[in-house]
C-alpha cells in the first residue's frame, strides 16, 4: 500500500518534471529522407515552375492540400495570417495541390486570399512519394506540412490539420532551430539538420 509521503512525493516530482510538449511530435516512420536536402519540381498555378532548391537560405513550410478536405479549409486560413506574419522572419510558405483542376484551386485561393504560390501536383501520391525516394507505405491524410530546413533538409513530418495555436507553436520552434544561414558561413550539422521536433 501507498503511503501518504510516498504519493505526495511522486505527485510533485510529476509536478516538476518537464513533460515534452505533444506539439514537438512529428512523424518519423513511412521511411522519411530526413538524412539528405529534399529537392522537389512542379508547376505553380498561374507562376514559374517551383523548385525547393531556389529556396535555400530560407525556411520553408510546404502545405500539401485539397481543396475538398475539410481539415484543409479549417487550417487555411490560419495558414495565410501565419504565411504573412512570419514572412519578415524568413519563413517562405508554399501551398501544394493534389491533383486538382486549375480553376478549381483558383477559387480556393480567392475564397482564402492566399498570396503564396501554389505548386501543382499533378502526379498525387506526394509527388510521388518525394521524387521516388520514400517508402511505399506512405498515406497522406491532408492536410499535410513540412518542414524544410535553409539547407533543405526534412526537419518536421506533420499529418492533419494545426490549429492556430500550434501552427504558431510549430513555426516559432522551427525558426529558432533552423534559422535562416549567415552569408558565406558553412552550416553545421545540427544547423543542416536539428532534430528538436523529431
Amino acid at each position: 500500500m501507498l503511503d501518504r509521503a510516498t504519493f505526495l512525493s511522486g505527485l510533485l516530482a510529476a509536478a516538476v518534471s518537464p513533460t515534452p510538449d505533444p506539439w514537438d511530435a512529428c512523424e518519423t516512420s513511412k521511411g522519411l529522407p530526413f538524412d539528405r536536402p529534399i529537392e522537389l519540381k512542379m508547376p505553380v498555378l498561374d507562376g514559374k515552375d517551383f523548385r525547393l532548391s531556389d529556396y535555400r537560405g530560407k525556411a520553408v513550410l510546404l502545405n500539401i492540400f485539397a481543396t475538398w478536405c475539410g481539415p484543409c479549409n479549417y487550417e487555411e486560413p490560419h495558414l495565410v495570417q501565419a504565411a504573412e506574419k512570419y514572412a519578415p522572419q524568413g519563413l517562405s510558405v508554399i501551398g501544394i495541390n493534389d491533383r486538382e483542376e486549375d480553376d478549381t484551386v483558383r477559387a480556393f485561393r480567392k475564397k482564402y486570399g492566399i498570396t503564396f504560390p501554389i505548386a501543382m501536383d499533378r502526379k498525387g501520391g506526394f509527388t510521388v512519394a518525394l521524387q521516388n525516394d520514400m517508402s511505399n507505405d506512405i498515406r497522406t491524410l491532408f492536410p499535410v506540412s513540412l518542414f524544410i530546413t535553409p539547407y533543405g533538409y526534412l526537419y518536421c513530418y506533420k499529418e492533419g490539420a494545426m490549429r492556430p495555436d500550434e501552427m504558431a507553436y510549430r513555426i516559432e520552434m522551427f525558426l529558432e532551430l533552423a534559422p535562416p544561414p549567415t552569408p558565406g558561413a558553412a552550416p553545421s550539422a545540427s544547423q543542416a539538420r536539428p532534430t528538436r521536433l523529431r
